[in-house]
Order: structure tokens, then C-alpha cells, then sequence
């Protein structure tokens, strides 16, 4: 009974290690995502603790890449992005002073409806989040504020009108909290929203032709994939609580290998499930078979 039990947990384990090594090298990351900065023990998959921010922001550091903005990023090696999705207060409290430190800005794609007190229900608590103030201060620091949608819905799983509804009002309330009128008048894009992150890593052609109809310009999804072409579909690569300096290193230097591949790919799809746990009076379920092809 107790090798039985001991063969199934480790069973999973043993392959994920052997895939790991067939897995060719997961090439030209770098979008590097984050969701929650813990300040102590992480207790999911979407925090890091604060220490560990720490050591990645040092990793960077010695790395002599850039840190760019995602609306800037264009793949090339010396390149990297760091990203927030969700908009988590822990990001202006811990990753914010830890960046500024070393000299880094970075790109927060927000939920609107949350940072404006909505309350949402997600598999991960959506309390504590940024307000307008703490988004505005972000982008005065130079940070990039971007849209998440407004209720952290799955895009695909939305009838037309509610998906322009997500698109359209998230560009413009973040458009609205971030708004410098001495930036406007100098024509400057940080007042604008032009990109997005899907939530749920949820995408098909349907959202990417009605989110470019609103203005938006790049798009962040989850993990490699045939569809993103690096150009306005740029891939992005977490950082996990499981992540050691090494792997750290690996994913800032564009070049990921092992099991470190195949955690990447495989951790992100247990996302995309979440939203049909909880349901929503928001989603059309029978959206799936739409004749336009789902890409994720």
C-alpha cells in the first residue's frame, strides 16, 4: 500500500523529469510575468516571495540586459520584460521600492474593475488590489499601465457585445486613472493603453481582431505558441516560487531547459480552467464553437 502510494506520487514526477530532457530549449524568452510578491513563504503558484524578487532583480542586474516596457519590447537578446498581471497591491508595496532600487520600470497589466473596487470572484482571492492612485503613481514612475480586461474574464467565453464592453471600458478607465495633462499635451503614448494581457491566458482570432479594432496594439499570452509571432503576439514566461537562481538566470538569458520547459508550459494551463469553476453570469459557454478558430 505504501509503495503504491509513494508510486503515484512520484510516478508524475519522474516523467516530468525525463520529458524535461527530450524537450528542446524554449529559445528568445523574454517577457518575464509575475502575478503576487509575498513578504514571506509564497502560498501559490502566482507569488514569489519578496526575497526571491530580490535575487531576480540582482540576476538582472548582472545580467547587462534592459529592462523595456512590453509596448517597446521587440525580442531582441539584450532584452527584457518584466510584467505584472492582475494588479496586486503587493506590486506597488514589495516590487515596486525592489525595482526603483535597481533601477528597473515595468509593465502592470491591471483589471480595471478591480482596481476600482469591483469585487470578482477568481480561484486566487481578488483582495488588496491597486487602487487609481497607486496606478497613477506607477506610471509617473515610468511604469507601462496596461489592461487585463475589467473583471479578469475570459475573453473567448464572452457574447460580442461583452467583450467590446471589457475591451473598450478597461482601456478607458486605465486611460482615465493614469491621465497627466502635461503628458497629453505633449503628445506623450505613456497616457495610453495599447496593450493587453489575456486573462486566463484566453485568446482566439475573435478577441485579437475585436481588441485591435479598439486601439490595442500587442498582446501578452501565455507560454510559446505557433500563433504568437513575436511581433504583436509576444509570449510571456512566468517566474515561479519553485524558480532557484539558476533557473532565474536562465529564463533572463532567453534560453530555457529541462524541466524548467516543461513546468513553464504545463504550469499555465491549470489557469485557464478557473473561470468555468466559478462560472459567470458574463460567459456564453457555447462560444467555443464559433466558426472563428480558438488559437490557445
Amino acid at each position: 500500500m505504501i509503495f503504491t502510494a509513494l508510486a503515484v506520487l512520484l510516478l508524475p514526477l519522474l516523467l516530468g523529469f525525463f520529458a524535461g530532457l527530450l524537450v528542446p530549449p524554449n529559445k528568445n524568452v523574454g517577457v518575464l510575468l509575475f502575478h503576487r510578491i509575498s513578504k514571506g513563504i509564497p502560498l501559490s503558484l502566482s507569488q514569489v516571495s519578496a526575497a526571491q524578487f530580490e535575487v531576480f532583480c540582482t540576476q538582472l542586474s548582472l545580467s547587462r540586459k534592459k529592462a523595456v516596457l512590453f509596448s517597446e519590447f521587440t525580442m531582441q537578446k539584450d532584452e527584457v520584460c518584466i510584467c505584472f498581471d492582475d494588479g496586486h497591491k503587493s506590486v506597488f508595496d514589495l516590487a515596486f521600492p525592489i525595482l526603483k532600487k535597481y533601477g528597473f520600470t515595468a509593465t502592470v497589466f491591471a483589471a480595471s474593475g478591480i482596481a476600482g473596487g469591483e469585487k470578482i470572484a477568481d480561484f486566487y482571492s481578488t483582495k488588496n488590489m491597486m487602487n487609481a492612485e497607486n496606478l497613477q503613481e506607477l506610471s509617473q514612475n515610468g511604469w507601462e499601465i496596461a489592461s487585463h480586461g475589467v473583471r479578469h474574464l475570459d475573453l473567448t467565453l464572452l457574447n460580442d457585445e461583452t467583450l467590446a464592453q471589457e475591451l473598450l471600458n478597461s482601456k478607458n478607465e486605465l486611460e482615465n486613472a493614469i491621465f497627466d495633462r502635461d503628458k497629453a499635451d505633449r503628445g506623450d503614448k505613456a497616457c495610453l493603453v495599447s496593450t493587453l494581457s489575456f486573462p486566463y491566458g484566453g485568446w482566439n482570432e475573435r478577441v485579437i481582431e475585436q481588441a485591435k479594432k479598439y486601439g490595442y496594439e500587442k498582446f501578452a499570452v501565455y507560454r510559446k505558441h505557433k500563433f504568437a509571432d513575436g511581433k504583436n503576439i509576444i509570449p510571456a514566461t512566468a517566474i515561479y516560487p519553485f524558480d532557484d537562481k539558476k533557473d532565474m538566470q536562465s529564463k533572463i538569458c532567453g534560453e530555457i531547459r529541462g524541466t524548467t520547459v516543461v513546468l513553464s508550459t504545463l504550469v499555465p494551463h491549470f489557469a485557464k480552467g478557473t473561470p468555468i469553476f466559478f462560472g459567470s453570469k458574463f460567459y456564453n459557454l457555447r462560444r467555443k464553437t464559433v466558426n472563428k478558430r480558438n488559437l490557445v
